[in-house]
């Protein structure tokens, strides 16, 4: 494991030093827990954006039609 520095606010680190009391962990803990949480879902965000565009360029779209049944199913008139 390798360390890092990471400059933040004094009110970000109150709350990282908040919740790092509540779970009795100590602060890299819950550092390191939002940083893979934040890499997770950036890496999968990332990933359904290119995922959208590849289904784009293949011309794999919803018809209209399609779209106002999913909406209807809501209860929304996507007219």
């Amino acid at each position: 494991m390798k360390m890092t520095t990471v400059r933040m606010d004094d009110q970000l680190l109150d709350r990282v030093d908040g919740i790092a009391k509540s779970l009795s962990r100590p602060r890299s803990f819950v550092i390191q827990q939002a940083l893979e949480r934040f890499v997770d879902y950036e890496e999968w965000f990332m990933l359904e954006i290119n995922e959208g565009l590849a289904e784009v360029e293949r011309g794999d779209l919803a018809s209209e039609a399609e779209v106002k049944r999913a909406f209807s199913k809501w209860g929304v008139d996507a007219s």
